[in-house]
C-alpha cells in the first residue's frame, strides 16, 4: 500500500508518467505490467539521461510524500500492471495524470471481499468493487503471475520435470531464482513427454493414434462460459495463465505426471465482444507438443487435470482417480499426488481414451465442465 500511494503521488511527473507507460508496454512477459525491483534503477528519463531513478523518483524525498518511513524492501515478484477493458489497454498511447491506483494484496480473498484500496495523485483514498470493470484504465499494484520463484539449492525436481533445469532465471536476487512460468512448466517445449519404452503400439488396430506416430498436441483450448473465464482470472490480473497435468499412467516416475502451460496470450484472445455481450474464444497454442501416446508405455485412458496458476504457496494434493479400461471394462482407481500453489484455480478434468478421435474434423472436444480443448496426433 506504501508503495501504492506514492506511485499515484509520483504520476503528477510527466516524465515518471512516461516512464511507466513505456516499461508497461515492453510486456516483458506478455503481459501489461513491469517489475519494480527489475526496474527500480532504472533513470527515468531514460538510458542515456543522468536524471533520478525510478526508485529515487518514488522515495527519494519523503517530504513530498504523504506516506513516510516506506519499507522499500517490496517483494521481487510486486508489479505495477495496465488493468481495464482490453480495446482500451490496446489504445492506450500514454499514462493521463489522473490515473488511479489499485492495489491488490496477495493476502486478499477476492471472492470473499472483492473491495480494493484505490489511491489518487490528490492523496485521496477510495474503494473499488472488483467485480466491476471501470470505465478507463487504471494502474494496479498486485504480485506477478507469469514468474516462478525458485529457491537457489532447491531440487529442481519440484517442478515434476526437467525444464527450468534447462532455462535461465529472468532474474534472481539474493536467494532466489525466477522463471518464466511456461518455462516452469514446459509451455513452448516437446520435453518432459518422450516414451519410455519402444515396444511398439501394440493392441487393437484402426485408432486415429495407431495410424499415426506424431505426438499429440494441444490443438485448440478455450473456456466454456464467461463465467469460467471471470471465476478463473479477474480482470484486475490480466490474461489467464493456464496449464495441466497430465496422468499417463506410466510406470515410470518421471512420465507418470507431465505438466504443460498454454502460452500466453492477451486477455482479449480467449474472448470474442460485440457490442452488447462477450462469447469465450478458441486459443490455438502453436504446435505444443504434449507426449508420444504408445499404449505399451502409458495406459489406454490418461487423465488431464487443467489449473489457472496464482502465486501462493507450494501445497501438496492428492486426487483419487476412478475409470473403466475400454478393453476389459475393469475398473481402476488410483491416487494422485501433485505439488501446486495453494491459490491456484482448479478447472477439473476429464479423461481421454486411446480411441478417441484425433484427427481431421471428427477430432474429439474434451471437456472438463468448465474448459474444452482437442487433443490430436495429425
Amino acid at each position: 500500500m506504501n508503495f501504492a500511494a506514492s506511485l499515484a503521488n509520483g504520476l503528477k511527473s510527466e516524465n515518471l508518467r512516461t516512464f511507466v507507460y513505456d516499461k508497461i508496454q515492453e510486456q516483458f512477459d506478455g503481459d501489461f505490467n513491469f517489475l519494480y525491483y527489475t526496474e527500480k534503477t532504472s533513470p527515468i528519463g531514460g538510458p542515456n539521461s543522468k536524471s533520478i531513478t525510478f526508485e529515487e523518483a518514488l522515495f527519494g524525498n519523503q517530504n513530498n510524500f504523504k506516506v513516510n518511513n516506506s519499507n522499500l524492501d517490496f517483494d521481487p515478484l510486486m508489479q505495477v500492471a495496465l488493468r481495464g477493458a482490453d480495446e482500451d489497454l490496446v489504445a492506450m498511447n500514454e499514462v493521463g495524470e489522473g490515473i488511479p491506483v489499485f492495489y491488490i494484496s496477495p493476502n486478499q480473498d477476492l471472492e470473499e471481499n472483492p473491495i480494493v484500496p484505490v489511491f489518487y495523485a490528490s492523496g485521496e483514498i477510495g474503494e473499488w468493487n472488483i467485480q466491476n470493470v471501470p470505465d478507463n484504465p487504471v494502474l494496479v499494484v498486485s504480485l506477478n503471475e507469469r514468474l516462478v520463484k525458485v529457491s537457489r539449492g532447491q531440487n529442481l525436481k519440484i517442478a515434476l520435470n526437467d525444464c527450468i533445469g534447462e532455462s535461465d532465471p529472468y532474474f534472481s536476487d539474493e536467494t532466489d531464482d525466477y522463471y518464466f512460468y511456461d518455462d516452469y512448466y514446459c509451455g513452448s517445449t516437446s520435453g518432459g513427454g518422450g516414451s519410455g519404452d519402444t515396444g511398439g503400439t501394440g493392441g487393437n488396430s484402426g485408432c486415429d493414434r495407431d495410424m499415426n506416430s506424431n505426438w499429440d498436441r494441444i490443438d485448440r483450448v478455450r473456456f466454456i462460459t464467461m463465467k469460467n473465464l471471470k471465476d478463473a482470472e479477474e480482470w484486475v490480473h490480466g490474461a489467464p495463465e493456464v496449464y495441466f497435468i497430465i496422468f499417463t499412467g506410466s510406470s515410470q516416475s518421471h512420465l507418470a505426471q507431465i505438466r504443460k502451460s498454454i502460452p500466453e496470450v492477451d486477455r482479449s484472445k480467449w474472448k470474442d465482444c460485440g457490442i452488447f455481450s462477450c462469447n469465450t474464444e478458441w486459443v490455438f497454442p502453436s504446435n505444443l507438443e504434449v507426449f508420444n501416446w504408445e499404449k505399451m508405455a502409458y495406459s489406454q485412458i490418461i487423465t488431464i487435470q487443467w489449473y489457472e496458476r496464482d502465486p501462493g504457496d507450494s501445497e501438496t494434493r492428492q486426487t483419487e482417480i476412478s475409470y473403466k479400461d475400454p478393453i476389459t471394462g475393469i475398473t481402476y482407481t488410483e491416487k494422485e499426488t501433485v505439488t501446486i500453489s495453494n491459490n491456484d484455480e482448479d478447472l477439473d478434468m476429464t479423461f481421454v481414451e486411446y480411441c478417441h478421435d484425433a484427427t481431421g474434423s471428427d477430432a474429439r472436444v474434451h471437456t472438463t465442465g468448465k474448459i474444452e480443448f482437442v487433443l490430436r496426433v495429425d
